[in-house]
């Protein structure tokens, strides 16, 4: 069989044995010895427990259709109820064609503060009529990086309060950019400062990544909703209810954006990303228009329940800790060829984990099934 053709929808692959669940996985992603000896090495630790899919680094998410590819979503967090969570919506949005997502763009931007400039105007103007000599010695701090196309693409000028901002606009491919940003900044400085007149303040990446956005959307078949005496249409009316409460209240916005990054936080810290800048990313996004809304949108489009969400994704493949051992086998293990890809699958993570906790908050209730598998956890480890 070729290793296109296996898919991630493995029956009830939560109860497999861990030998059974570490040889499919090792067969999809095309896994060496040294990444086999690396999970044994985990399974070792005095705190591993063979329970649900954890097979040692992390869990894995199984189920996950995205744009037409299959994969297995290392995921690192304590609750096994967010994996499973994450893999049982994934059949349902599976059965409804999978996740398709996009990228809308992948800048990130740099500030650099201006101090003591009395004329804002004139200062904006010599600032963007310098515009290319300013990227090109922005450009010359990683050549690399020019060379594949990304690097410094432009310029803003803003004034807030007294200060005149500059904002550079940097693409750093697969790289999440702080450091080649920071880097830049430092560099541009003094010719920015010689151009303006002002003084330098604060050189440093923003969090607030909005030019670094990914969609994702999906939907499940109604009937496909049904459990436990719920029909679909009941479990469906549930979310879209859930879905309106949290359109306007806060106290429900903020529980319903942290079920979402529940999954996408998971998938971060197991591929070795900062996921307090994606976190601050996120929660910036959501209160863009100063009031603080969900990240994600649940209506019925005839025979199904459609999702999407919407936010800035500043995710990487390379720098950092994406080079520990670690991070590099979940990175193999989900088979994705840059950031932008991850970006999207790590979304798509998202979405299900808030499928998944709609569906249950509108019926039977979050604690039931999440309860059940926490006592069967503290039975395995014997608390």
């Amino acid at each position: 069989m070729a290793r296109e053709t296996i898919t991630s929808g493995i029956y009830q692959f939560h109860q497999l044995s861990l030998p059974e669940k570490i040889k499919i996985i090792a067969k999809f992603s095309s896994l060496s010895k040294e990444d086999l000896k690396l999970i044994k090495q985990y399974q070792k630790l005095p705190d591993f427990i063979d329970f649900e899919n954890n097979i040692g680094p992390f869990k894995i998410a199984a189920n996950f259709l995205v744009n037409n590819k299959d994969y297995f979503v290392p995921m690192e967090i304590e609750e096994p109820s967010v994996v499973a969570a994450a893999s049982r919506a994934a059949k349902l949005i599976k059965e409804g064609g999978g996740f398709l997502g996009e990228y809308l763009g992948n800048l990130m931007t740099g500030q650099l503060q201006l101090l003591g400039i009395k004329n804002f105007q004139k200062a904006s103007q010599k600032i963007l009529k310098n515009k290319k000599e300013i990227l090109e010695i922005a450009n010359k701090t990683n050549k690399f990086l020019f060379k594949i196309s990304g690097g410094a693409k432009g310029l803003e000028v803003r004034k807030v309060k007294n200060f005149l901002v500059l904002h550079l606009l940097v693409d750093p491919k697969d790289a999440m950019g702080a450091n080649i940003i920071n880097t830049m900044l430092e560099k541009i400085s003094p010719l920015v400062k010689k151009i303006s007149g002002g003084q330098i303040g604060v050189r440093i990446i923003s969090n607030f990544a909005e030019k670094r956005i990914v969609f994702v959307e999906g939907k499940a078949p109604l009937k496909k909703l049904a459990f436990d005496g719920f029909s679909g249409i009941k479990v469906a009316q549930g979310i879209l209810v859930a879905q309106e409460l949290a359109e306007s209240d806060i106290y429900r916005t903020v529980t319903h954006n942290k079920g979402v990054m529940n999954g996408i936080d998971a998938v971060a810290v197991a591929t070795g990303n900062d996921y307090r800048a994606i976190e601050s990313a996120v929660h910036g996004f959501a209160s863009r228009n100063k009031k603080y809304k969900p990240i994600t949108k649940w209506q019925l489009d005839k025979n199904f329940l459609k999702g999407e969400i919407k936010i800035p994704l500043p995710i990487a493949t390379v720098g950092g800790a994406t080079g520990t051992k670690k991070a590099k086998l979940a990175l193999k293990i989900l088979r994705v060829k840059n950031a932008q890809e991850l970006g999207i699958v790590a979304a798509a993570v998202g979405l299900a984990n808030n499928l998944a906790a709609l569906s249950v908050l509108g019926t039977e209730g979050i604690q039931k099934g999440h309860l059940k598998l926490h006592q069967e956890f503290l039975r395995k480890i014997k608390i």
